[in-house]
């Protein structure tokens, strides 16, 4: 039996005994009364009046009173049991949900000291944060260059170096940079104010077969541009306007203000002329020689391009591009626009692998062929570019590379397009327009010395080079034909404060016709940069 049952039983008793008592006092009072003790003193008759026996009636109606004060006492008392239950149930309720919170904070608490221990195991540390380092000083190293590199989709009005035009929505960015270059040959070269290798002579009579050394010195490649962007509808439409100093004057001297770069963007379109799609800028190898590779594929020219911008750093371009063409025994007709696409993935977030291809029409007339006479051929090339960051030490190191082939592509690769006439010979026997088959490409590691305490503060860096050019030549070319070159170079180029670089570089190359004649030459280069 419960505690609540045996208070609730003793309490009806108690509640008895006293109604019982109660109603027999005056009964146990008169025989008091009427009987005393033997040994008690005695007392005086008392005349009072003796009062009146309770009636049965009046027992019973007490005692049914009493019983009912008790059943209302009872009530109460399982009223308040049941509040106490209830109670005890609602505490109970509240236990529970309270234990759960406690299990739920201790459940959280051991993910997020997980999810800690993981964030503390990613933490760079050592070479990793010499390697994020580096990445942000790429960036702020591009955001002081040249804006020469595209994005694929314009995105944004306002831009960092940007001011608002006053009272228009435009903003304006004015830049370029001063460069001053002492080129030093060493060897018999045509050229004096950089490393143009089909220059190197081989035979005899090469134009510049008896030139010896000499010293240039010169300031026409520094660059002024300017870049545009306004709203255009929900979107942003960029401009971009660039040009240099190294126009031809008809002579030696290049003092000609040029035009390098001039289109605008909509969001995935372009029109204008830039860096061809085909073409890989952001293989930025670091040469310093203003001529470039011999065996890179980097050339602008006009057109009209789409880029879709995918997921995961990938995107796709689509062009169609002026159709510059160069022959040799005919003259090039532009007629069929070159065909262009592209695909880029991103890796490690400072590097990625681009591929390209192009589908070419060339056609040709006059030279050796009949007036009014016109032929033509089919000619595509392939690319394969890109940047792949290599961690050495505490450092991240960069490892360029270009691989260009095809046929009739000689536009394409720097050395063939610098010579001209490389894109097709016409066959005198047959009258047929035959695309040359060539190969260009280059390997190119960049090391960083910033390991070195010293070195830190001037970004100490350098690179070697190796490039190579062929054209794999038809029976009926001449032997003075050009056939292979090789090109290599190394550098160390530093940079006191952000926007100047300062770099040494030797360049030796190689040439060799056809008919196995060769030739070598050499150069040194003293080049200074101010990116503003």
């Amino acid at each position: 039996m419960s505690v609540l049952g045996q208070s609730t039983k003793i309490t009806r008793w108690c509640l008895l005994v006293a109604a019982l008592t109660v109603a027999t006092l005056p009964v146990l009072a008169r025989e008091a009364l009427a009987n005393p003790p033997a040994n008690a003193p005695a007392k005086p008759v008392a005349r009072k009046k003796a009062p009146p026996k309770p009636t049965v009636s009046e027992l019973l109606k007490s005692l049914e009173e009493q019983r009912a004060l008790i059943d209302e006492q009872q009530k109460l008392i399982l009223a308040q049991a049941a509040r106490i239950a209830e109670q005890e149930a609602k505490l109970a309720q509240a236990n529970a949900a309270l234990a759960a919170q406690i299990a739920a904070i201790d459940a959280r608490i051991a993910t997020m000291n997980d999810q800690l221990a993981v964030i503390q195991g990613e933490l760079p540390t050592g070479a990793q944060q010499d390697s994020l380092a580096e990445r942000l000083k790429r960036v702020e190293e591009a955001a002081g260059k040249t804006p020469e590199l595209l994005a694929g989709v314009v995105s944004v009005g306002d831009f960092p170096g940007s001011m608002r035009i006053p009272g228009t929505d435009t903003a304006l960015k004015l830049g370029g940079r001063i460069r001053t270059a002492g080129v030093f040959t060493l060897g018999p070269l045509g050229s004096e104010d950089r490393f143009l290798t089909n220059s190197i002579p081989v035979e005899a009579d090469d134009e510049a077969a008896g030139k010896g050394r000499r010293t240039t010195f010169s300031a026409n490649t520094s660059r002024l541009n300017f870049e545009v962007r306004t709203p255009a509808g929900a979107s942003y439409m960029r401009a971009f306007l660039e040009g240099d100093f190294y126009g031809s004057t008809g002579n030696e001297k290049r003092t000609n203000f040029r035009l390098r770069h001039a289109f605008a963007q909509f969001r995935g379109f372009l029109g204008g002329q830039t860096w061809s799609t085909f073409s890989d800028p952001a293989a930025d190898h670091a040469d310093i020689d203003f001529e470039g590779i011999n065996g890179e594929n980097v050339i602008r020219q006009a057109q009209l391009r789409y880029t879709w911008n995918l997921r995961d750093g990938r995107s796709l371009a689509l062009a169609a591009e002026t159709p510059e063409v160069s022959l040799t025994g005919a003259q090039g007709v532009n007629l069929v626009p070159d065909v262009v696409g592209r695909a880029i993935w991103t890796i490690k977030e400072t590097g990625h692998v681009q591929t390209a291809v192009v589908l070419r029409r060339i056609r040709g007339e006059g030279g050796s062929l009949d007036p009014g006479t016109a032929r033509a051929a089919f000619a595509w090339g392939a690319s394969i570019s890109g940047v792949l960051p290599v961690r050495l030490s505490k450092l991240t190191d960069r490892f360029i590379f270009q691989l260009n082939f095809g046929k009739g592509i000689a536009r394409y690769i720097n050395d063939l397009n610098s010579l001209g006439g490389q894109d097709a010979v016409l066959d005198d026997a047959t009258g047929d327009l035959r695309p040359l088959p060539a190969v260009g490409w280059y390997v190119d590691f960049e090391h960083q010395w910033r390991a070195w305490e010293t070195t830190r503060a001037i970004r100490l860096r350098s690179s070697f080079i190796w490039s190579y050019v062929l054209v794999d030549n038809f029976e009926f070319q001449p032997d003075d034909a050009y056939k292979r070159t090789n090109r290599v170079s190394a550098n160390l180029v530093f940079s006191p404060i952000q926007r100047i670089d300062v770099g040494f570089e030797y360049i030796y190359g190689t040439r060799e016709n056809k008919g196995g004649n060769n030739g070598s030459s050499n150069q040194l280069q003293l080049v200074g940069a101010f990116r503003f």
